[in-house]
């Protein structure tokens, strides 16, 4: 195979492009600062309105309709050559082009968000104190809310949840940094909701077409913290930690009783895990409301039984190495570092 012959001059400009963009990546890690700047308040909020633009025009998921024909088309590529419909050489370089292509697309539409500044940065928080005391005090206090907040939610009616979420992002925007531009989105059902619930994925956030995907299998008293995660994500939040601070924020500071609860519960679990190995875990949840507790389990045993041990261990090895590729260096483990997030924020509040 002569080298001239394969490196044809498409072929080399999208490597030499993807080349660069990898460089850009690397730049836009050392520069958090301007990244957030130029991208991620700049460039990026077009091309999301643009995105989501042509994505309203569709009931169903334009990006799962990319990754079904990007993953047929890539298998296509590997078994044609076997039938001698096509060469080696033109099918590995069409494979590697699609790859760098795609590469190329995910940091472009959304991926440098990555790079921009942390939520203490930007949102001006404090440190707060990190040691098992302040930890204690904290989860005691939100056992008091999620007491407090709790009703009960039947029904899912995502139209009403989407509407009320948005506008509550539009009034907490200065405060979250935020572009409003970015407030209105058209949430959609996963196409292989019953397959993401094995590997107990209850949402994601599509960025080749900025589109918001919620799993069918939400219980309702997931869906607003759910909703409010995904669509922090189209906001350029790309830490789940701090997804899940955003949605716990919008949802708490909401008048929707449904709201406040569905946003304590969900972060009771992540506190409960931070603490479970204190001795004085077992007297904090104690203070649980029956109806509380109920619920918790309700949602754990709700998503065991969705679960398939070797679909969810693959799931999350592949966003642990996602993550850690795009300098996420604490992993799969990132979502829990809302702990962090909340404590930090409430430190800062007691500041003022």
């Amino acid at each position: 195979m002569r080298i001239k012959t394969w490196l044809t001059k498409p072929f080399v400009l999208i490597l030499l492009l993807a080349l660069i963009t990898f460089i850009l990546t690397e730049l836009a890690a050392t520069s958090p600062q301007l990244t957030n700047q130029f991208y991620s308040s700049g460039i990026y909020p077009l091309i999301a309105s643009f995105l989501s633009l042509i994505s309203g025009w569709f009931s169903f998921s334009l990006d799962d309709l990319f990754y079904i024909l990007l993953s047929l088309g890539l298998l296509s590529l590997l078994i044609l050559p076997l039938f001698r419909k096509i060469k080696w050489a033109k099918s590995l370089r069409l494979i590697i082009s699609s790859l760098a292509l795609t590469y190329m697309a995910f940091y472009w539409l959304w991926g440098f968000n990555y790079y921009r500044s942390d939520l203490n940065e930007r949102l001006s928080f404090e440190e707060a104190q990190a040691d098992t005391t302040e930890l204690m005090n904290t989860f005691r206090w939100l056992i008091d809310e999620v007491n407090q907040s709790y009703t009960q939610v039947d029904s899912i009616d995502k139209r009403q949840w989407v509407s009320i979420i948005e506008n509550e992002y539009v009034k907490h925007h200065k405060f979250l940094k935020i572009d409003t531009r970015l407030c209105k989105t058209n949430p959609k059902s996963m196409t292989f909701s019953r397959f993401f619930a094995a590997a107990t994925i209850s949402g994601y956030y599509g960025p080749f077409f900025s589109e918001v995907h919620i799993n069918k299998h939400l219980l309702p008293v997931e869906l607003p913290l759910v909703l409010s995660h995904e669509l922090s994500h189209r906001y350029g939040i790309t830490s789940e930690a701090e997804a899940n601070f955003y949605a716990w924020y919008i949802c708490t500071h909401s008048d929707d009783q449904q709201m406040k609860y569905s946003a304590n519960l969900y972060l009771l679990r992540y506190f409960a895990y931070a603490t479970h190995r204190i001795g004085s875990f077992k007297e904090a949840v104690s203070y649980l409301r029956p109806e509380v507790k109920e619920d918790y389990t309700k949602v754990s045993k709700h998503w065991m039984a969705l679960m398939n041990r070797n679909v969810e261990e693959v799931a999350t090895a592949v966003n642990d190495a996602y993550l850690k590729t795009n300098k996420v260096d604490e992993g799969i483990a990132d979502y829990e570092g809302v702990v962090k997030c909340v404590m930090d924020y409430l430190y800062t509040q007691s500041m003022k």
